[in-house]
């Protein structure tokens, strides 16, 4: 009986191309795994990227106005200014919440929470709300929108937003109070998000730089120190501090999102202090 030589060859050739499949597919692996880690390390060094064109595909959908707030719209007057933003904050027993005459008295036998609030008793629990309108400083009106977050006999935790008008500004750079790392009576002091479209020859809000237009070299600002470089690419970051009016001061940190030869946007942070003790 003759061997099966043509069927041995098939299976010869079957068991190569079997085997070069393994190979194949191993080196493929590994090679996925190494491309794998190398996409980790490229989207963590990418991601203030992304978050910058998502903030700018965001400005750029938002219909062209005045230069303005996205959280809160800017009235027409540059004398007036409106700062609105999400807010927690902590007050001791006994104590106030600065700029605001609600008091925490302490946690009553029956488990709520005893405030003052203009005067009058009132009992809260978590949940509960705890709001409260006024002028903690001549020139600026603020509203409080919150809710009573958790509370102990040593103190009380509230959450919301916050609403800041100030009337009467007339910006000036210069030094502004440090801001302490614990609650102090003296200082009313709120953090909130701004994100301004500023046509060319305007400021930015509550600042006394301008934007100049669009060059080679980035967006130019006027209205810097003396010695300043004016120019500033995507991504770059804008500072100013100073003084809004008396007793009010702001330091403003931002990041130029997009610009043109029409406008620049910015978007970042605004600290707005008010020196209400002393």
């Amino acid at each position: 009986m003759k061997p099966d030589l043509e069927n041995r060859s098939y299976t010869a050739r079957a068991e190569h191309k079997l085997g070069d499949s393994v190979l194949s597919t191993s080196y493929h692996s590994r090679q996925c795994t190494q491309e794998n880690g190398l996409s980790t390390q490229n989207s963590a060094l990418s991601l203030l990227k992304r978050l910058l064109i998502a903030t700018t595909v965001l400005l750029a959908v938002v219909p062209t106005t005045t230069s303005c707030s996205l959280l809160e719209r800017q009235p027409g007057s540059n004398s007036t200014l409106v700062y609105k933003g999400p807010v927690r904050q902590e007050v001791k027993a006994g104590s106030l919440i600065p700029g605001t005459d609600i008091r925490y008295i302490s946690r009553t036998e029956d488990k709520t929470a005893e405030v003052l609030i203009n005067g009058q008793r009132a009992f809260k629990r978590s949940g509960d709300s705890l709001d409260w309108t006024g002028s903690p400083l001549r020139g600026v009106e603020m509203g409080l929108n919150q809710r009573v977050l958790v509370y102990s006999e040593e103190r009380l935790q509230a959450g919301g937003t916050v609403r800041l008008t100030v009337d009467g500004v007339s910006s000036k750079p210069g030094w502004v109070p440090q801001v302490p790392d614990k609650t102090n009576p003296s200082l009313v002091v709120y953090k909130v998000p701004v994100l301004y479209r500023v046509k060319q020859g305007e400021t930015i809000p509550g600042t006394t730089l301008s934007y100049t237009g669009k060059t080679e070299q980035g967006a130019q600002l006027g209205g810097l120190p003396t010695g300043e470089s004016p120019y500033r690419q995507v991504g770059d970051s804008i500072s100013w501090r100073g003084q809004l009016r008396p007793r009010v001061y702001l330091d403003l940190v931002v990041r130029t999102a997009f610009y043109n030869e029409d406008r620049l946007n910015v978007t970042g942070f605004a600290t707005v202090i008010l020196a209400i003790g002393g």
